[in-house]
């Protein structure tokens, strides 16, 4: 448990964002209302954690112990009075529209300043030096094309360029000078200074107003009052948050939201996955792919088994894996020991065609068939029957010595031919050595397998000629299937789980997610009903502290709307997160359907209905700044609306210092024609940029 200080000094020791400031009147009311609350304090813990930041949601995620956040005590004095600060003076030079120095001045108080001048006098180059000068940047200048950003500059003046704002603060001695000077080319190029009453100087930063500045702003230009209804929904949601102080607890809400968004999306997951596993699955013929089908099937899911299944990540078929390292190596006759045998049998092939019939190849027979009668002989010399022609006595000594005879005589005839012969034996024998049956290993239904057969089935053919086609065209068959299932058995090696690895590492995945997704619906319980209890509270603090802005913007409005029958009805902040917006509730008579009401308004009722929604701001209680700068409101107003405006404006001069720059004569008509108290003064300019002012009140 954390109070007070301990929360920031434990807040560093975990390592965790330091914890809110619980003294806050936002924080300390959500936090007074949570220890009521009666929730279990595991979901307390929830909401401290919004509260603490995104660090410490993440580390209540990865199941880290934080310490609650219980308010710190009774509460304090009440805030003293805010001392507001109002304008005194303005003085620009070399900026936009004004070239040598020109000067406004103001009473420091309530009241109400119109100052009038036709397009071009110089009006809002006074209102945007006074924004930059406090700010350092103005949100028309966000919106310009960089043709204008380079062109910032006063073209007839080329001195310094510089802006200077003069603001009283209640309680001091004296004004408080702001001034910012541009020595660079870009319009940001800007560097500012605060002379404080005393004559000390110091860094703009040294006011503290950098979130003022933001939550109140107190300027108020034509595009912005545009944007205040037509432009982004979340613009003016973040900009009325901050106004109300509410800008931490609608970062909280958010924060919360975002982290049960995401505990749904990890429970969900693996449902919305499924499917596609088991498809991937089932289109495995792996053993381990079907049982793991069988198990994400069951009714009752064993996550374990699955486990057991994914973790399996050997070869599918051990046996088959032999076959496919054996594959990988195995060699098959290179092409050019093909081409050189079947080269020889086409040789010897022809050199026996060219003996066929001739006395060589005649003599080469009668040789061959001596040769072996002699042998016979040899071994058979008793016998003396001719073994041919049954011829008693044919055979003996005397025959023996006349078949030498012949075959000495015979042999120099037969020669060429027997060297055909002998040739085309020899490539035979190279052609039966090159048709070597497949390894018993290689399955013969396998593609290579049935061409190996076809290849080997060579052995029978004697014909020299079709035996040298049939090494051929196999040859290039068998060389072909043999480098596919070479690669084909290196790719299977690659995973030799032959596909079931990717499989099991997708498994593995879902398991993961399977895991997750338990461990998301335990936690999702108490963060879910840690936001609703915060989204409530927040609807409540949201509708209390918006009523009276609301209200102030519904009596605006009656003003404005003069005899219009349209009626500002409420307004509401709704949503979270990129569905943030204002509701605002316009109902015009005549119209059943009252949703589609604002596509009714005019342009002029729209400038109107932004007027009633953005001047409530300026008269909001902690307000520091007691001025605020309208630029342009009137434009796409009827007369009936300026004199409502005129009416409104004056209203709030009572209370707060508005200065109102218009090039619109109605304005001031109105003021005038009414009765209205107000300081009317009209801006002129020439041709070399040299702006002044005249005078004139009512």
């Amino acid at each position: 448990m954390t109070r007070g200080p301990e929360a920031d000094t434990r807040a560093g020791r975990d390592g965790h964002e330091g914890a809110p400031q619980t003294d806050d009147p936002t924080t300390k009311a959500l936090l007074d209302a949570l220890a009521r609350s009666g929730l279990p304090e595991g979901v307390r813990i929830w909401v401290s954690a919004a509260l603490w930041g995104e660090e410490a949601l993440e580390a209540l995620l990865r199941g880290e112990h934080l310490p609650e956040i219980l308010p710190s005590g009774p509460p304090g004095p009440p805030p003293g009075r805010v001392r507001r600060a109002y304008l005194t003076g303005i003085r620009v030079q070399g900026f936009r529209g004004i070239g040598r120095p020109a000067d406004l001045t103001f009473s420091p108080g309530p009241g109400l300043t119109v100052i009038v001048g036709r397009n071009g006098s110089g009006k809002s180059s006074f209102a945007e030096a006074a924004e930059a000068a406090l700010t350092g940047r103005n949100p028309r200048w966000d919106a310009m094309p960089t043709g204008w950003r380079d062109g910032w500059r006063n073209l007839h003046y080329d001195e310094r360029t510089e802006a200077t704002v003069d603001i009283h603060i209640a309680g001091d001695s004296g004004p408080t000078r702001i001034s910012r000077r541009w020595t660079g080319e870009s319009v940001r190029s800007a560097r500012g200074e605060v002379v404080h009453p005393g004559g000390e100087v110091s860094p703009l930063r040294t006011l503290d107003w950098g979130e003022n500045l933001v939550r109140y702003r107190p300027f108020l230009s034509y595009d912005e009052l545009g944007r205040t209804v037509t432009g982004r929904a979340a613009e003016l949601y973040d900009t009325l948050t901050a106004l109300l102080g509410l800008t931490g607890l609608a970062e909280a809400e958010r924060r919360l939201a975002k982290v049960c968004d995401g505990l749904v999306r990890r429970r969900d997951r693996p449902s919305r996955e499924l499917r596609t596993l088991l498809d991937a699955l089932s289109a495995s013929g792996d053993p381990r792919a079907v049982q793991a089908v069988n198990l994400l099937s069951a009714p009752s899911m064993d996550l374990e088994a699955l486990r057991r299944v994914a973790a399996d990540d050997g070869p599918s078929d051990p046996a088959l894996h032999v076959v496919l390292r054996r594959l990988r190596r195995l060699s098959v006759p290179e092409r050019t020991l093909i081409a050189d045998v079947v080269n020889e049998l086409r040789g010897a092939a022809m050199e026996l065609a060219m003996a066929a019939g001739s006395k060589g190849d005649h003599a080469h027979g009668v040789v061959q068939l001596l040769e072996q009668a002699l042998e016979h002989h040899k071994r058979h010399p008793t016998e003396t029957t001719c073994p041919t022609c049954s011829a008693t006595g044919a055979l003996g000594a005397d025959w023996v010595r006349r078949a030498n005879a012949q075959l000495r005589a015979l042999r120099p005839q037969a020669a060429t031919a027997s060297a055909a012969y002998e040739r085309a034996e020899a490539a035979r024998d190279q052609a039966r050595f090159l048709l070597s049956p497949a390894p018993s290993w290689l399955p013969p239904e396998s593609e290579l397998g049935q061409v190996w057969a076809l290849w080997e089935s060579g052995t029978t053919i004697e014909d020299l000629g079709e035996l040298a086609e049939h090494i051929e065209s196999v040859g290039r068959k068998l060389r072909s299937a043999a480098v596919s299932a070479r690669r084909d058995a290196s790719e299977r090696l690659e995973d030799p789980t032959d596909g079931w690895g990717e499989l099991a590492d997708r498994l593995s995945g879902w398991l993961d997610d399977a895991q997750e997704a338990v461990a998301a619906s335990e936690t999702l319980g108490a963060a879910e009903a840690a936001l609703n209890w915060l989204a409530e509270h927040a609807r409540g603090v949201r509708a209390e502290r918006l009523g009276p802005v609301a209200a102030q913007a519904e009596q605006v409005w009656f003003r404005l709307r003069q005899e219009r029958h349209i009626d500002l009805q409420g307004m509401r902040l709704i949503g979270r997160g990129a569905r943030r917006r204002v509701e605002v509730d316009v109902a015009v008579d005549g119209v059943d359907d009252q949703t589609s009401a604002p596509g009714l308004l005019s342009q002029g009722e729209f400038q109107a209905l932004a007027l009633s929604i953005c001047l409530p701001r300026a008269l909001v209680e902690g307000n520091p700044f007691g001025f605020l700068l309208l630029d342009d409101p009137v434009q796409a107003m009827d007369t009936e609306t300026v004199e409502g405006l005129a009416a409104v404006l004056a209203e709030v001069g009572r209370h707060r210092q508005l200065i109102v720059f218009t090039h619109d004569t109605r304005l001031s008509d109105a003021l005038r024609r009414l009765g209205l108290p107000a300081d009317i003064r009209t801006i002129n300019r020439d041709a070399m940029s040299n702006v002044w002012l005249a005078e004139g009140t009512s």
